[in-house]
């Protein structure tokens, strides 16, 4: 009898237990982390009794054990990589997708091609004031264009680097947090529910950090993780079984991303592992910073060119030309502890000198002070103020400790069309010549603008004369002076200014002039040397051609990018279903389960109820 009540009871309970678990884990089937949870039951084990009683552990009751949780270690492990894979590749899809955006959304190649045309018409129309203002208008254009773009690079690279910092302070927080369910799951009874939510936390936050990086994992069995960086058992230790978890940075570093143990101590540099977000954005800034340097590289190709072209040729005042550009810039900066809203608005004059460390500006109770970045000289105003060349405007809503850095910018930052008017602009040769009508030969002479070249003071006009000798003498129009016989064998002669080479056949006798060009001059000969820059062959080809072919760089690292992140992510789908189809909550499997332990439940209440029965029976009959 007293058996009987025994084991209806003991079913009772460990059905009851059961039917606990199953409802936690229906109740929490959209838990994200939450692993399912099983009870193990057991067949009471036999005992000896007395003829009174019944040993509590003897009979063929049912026990209920440990409340375990459905895992496989394998496919969690495989998940986690699986995931970190497809992380890697997401961050470097993203932000490749943006810098592809910046390139393309510049309009830099039309700009490029604008100013060329544009060129081509003013040698068309050389004298034209219209035609003049619209290479001015195309010129500053395209240097509006490669400053932009050459900002949206650096704003880019530092976004890129600000999602790194906060990718490195997550994980960070994560081996922190990892370090503490160590701690409590040394100190919790294994088996309970606190043991279980424990271990839940512990995968989730796994899973969390597989996202960011590589890494191993070792369970004791306590249940608690060592995470080790990378694979094998020599990696280094991230999160110790006991203790506190290690500190880390991530760099770009010059053999590639690096990870920076305990950056703030011993500082160990070791490579980090190709997996995880973390890096996925090492990756796409390092293909920004490559993106930046080539733009940085044809804006350095352009200006060079244009001013060197520039300052060869004549303007219409009959004055040698200007350079087109600046090349030298700064960069505002905002302070990272500025409180305010204020923007800044910073020009250059013309032909500044730039201290080469840059300036600071600080808004204070007086007013506002720009310095030199040395402290060598500074001024201080209520507004605008200007200090070395360099004038800043400052915005409403400053607060007082506000800060700017105005850095020393280049390449295509740097890049600004110069304050020239439509009549500095250098469209003729700076010298020209022609040929006696009375020569006898075939022979040309051509120039060529060379500043260097001080073969003799006077300026031109000259006279060329062809001797018998096989001699070119070149004398002074204007007095008559011999200033120079050189042997006519094809090599060039040196003059005043220009490099003179003679073509053909040339007859004793014959002659040419070479003059200097005049104010109002219509000619176009310097104009019709930009179209030269244009086809000039350097590093990829033309400027156009290189530019061209860096955007298509550009895309097809992304489209190859975009065709490894669609591998990862469906692997990673897979490997993520095989490990929750062990992990997960099935809620078709959990109301089977329900509806099988409700019987079983009943079953042993009957049991019980029978018992009463039989015992309320034998007392009546004793009656």
């Amino acid at each position: 009898m007293t058996d009987l009540l025994g084991i209806g009871a003991s079913g009772v309970r460990a059905f009851q237990a059961a039917l606990a678990v199953t409802g936690d884990n229906v109740a929490n089937a959209d838990t994200p982390g939450y692993v399912r949870r099983t009870v193990t039951l057991a067949t009471g084990p036999s005992g000896a009794g007395t003829p009174l009683s019944r040993d509590r552990s003897g009979g063929a009751g049912v026990l209920s054990g440990d409340i375990g949780r459905a895992t496989d270690a394998l496919k969690l492990t495989a998940a986690r990589n699986a995931a970190g894979t497809a992380a890697r590749f997401d961050a470097r899809a993203d932000w490749q997708t943006r810098l592809q955006a910046i390139v393309t959304g510049s309009d830099l190649d039309a700009r490029i091609g604008g100013f060329f045309d544009a060129a081509s018409d003013l040698a068309s129309a050389p004298t034209s004031t219209a035609a003049r203002v619209i290479f001015l208008d195309r010129a500053g254009q395209a240097a509006r264009s490669f400053s932009d773009l050459g900002a949206s690079l650096a704003a880019l690279s530092e976004d890129i680097q600000t999602a790194t910092d906060a990718g490195a302070r997550e994980v960070n927080a994560i081996t922190t947090a990892l370090a503490g369910v160590n701690d409590e799951l040394r100190r919790t009874q294994a088996g309970g529910n606190a043991a279980n939510g424990l271990l839940d936390s512990r995968d989730k936050l796994l899973a969390e950090l597989a996202d960011r990086i590589r890494i191993d994992v070792t369970i004791s069995d306590r249940g608690t993780a060592t995470v080790r960086i990378g694979s094998g058992g020599g990696a280094p230790v991230l999160v110790p079984d006991k203790g506190a978890a290690l500190r880390i940075a991530v760099r770009d570093g010059p053999g590639g991303a690096e990870l920076v143990l305990d950056p703030t101590h011993r500082a160990e540099v070791i490579r980090l592992p190709a997996s995880g977000s973390l890096s996925g954005l090492i990756e796409a800034a390092r293909q920004v910073t490559a993106a930046g340097t080539e733009i940085d590289t044809l804006a350095t190709r352009f200006a060079t060119g244009v001013n060197a072209q520039a300052v060869a040729g004549s303007d219409a005042l009959g004055d040698p030309g200007q350079p087109l550009f600046a090349t030298d810039g700064l960069s505002a900066r905002p302070g990272k502890a500025n409180a305010g809203s204020a923007g800044i608005d910073v020009t250059i004059a013309d032909g500044a000198a730039l201290a080469p460390g840059g300036y600071w500006l600080l808004k204070n109770a007086t007013g506002w002070t720009l310095s030199r970045a040395d402290g060598t000289a500074s001024i201080t105003g209520p507004g605008a103020i200007t200090l070395d060349g360099v004038t800043v405007r400052p915005g409403a809503g400053a607060r007082d400790g506000d800060g700017w850095f105005l850095d020393p910018a280049g390449g295509a930052i740097g890049l600004s069309l110069r304050p020239i008017g439509p009549e500095r602009l250098a469209v003729a040769d700076r010298f020209i010549t022609d040929a006696d009508s009375a020569n006898r030969g075939d022979g040309a002479l051509l120039l060529d603008t060379d500043h260097a070249a001080a073969a003799f003071a006077p300026q031109p006009p000259y006279r060329v004369t062809i001797t018998a000798g096989g001699t070119a003498d070149i004398t002074d129009i204007a007095t008559g002076t011999l200033l120079l016989s050189a042997p006519i064998d094809g090599s060039r002669i040196i003059g005043a200014g220009f490099g003179i080479t003679l073509a053909g056949t040339p007859i004793a006798g014959d002659s040419f002039r070479i003059l200097a060009t005049g104010a109002g001059s219509s000619d176009n000969g310097n104009a019709l040397k930009f179209a030269d820059i244009r086809s000039a062959i350097g590093p990829g080809g033309t400027i156009e051609a290189s530019l061209d072919a860096g955007i298509a760089r550009i895309g097809s690292s992304l489209t190859e990018t975009q065709r490894l992140r669609t591998t990862a992510t469906a692997v990673a789908s897979d490997a993520a279903l095989a490990a929750d189809a062990v992990s997960g909550v099935d809620l078709d499997r959990e109301a089977t389960a329900l509806a099988r332990l409700q019987n079983a439940y009943r079953a042993n209440a009957q049991v019980i109820a029978a018992a009463r029965d039989l015992f309320d029976t034998l007392l009546g009959i004793s009656r």
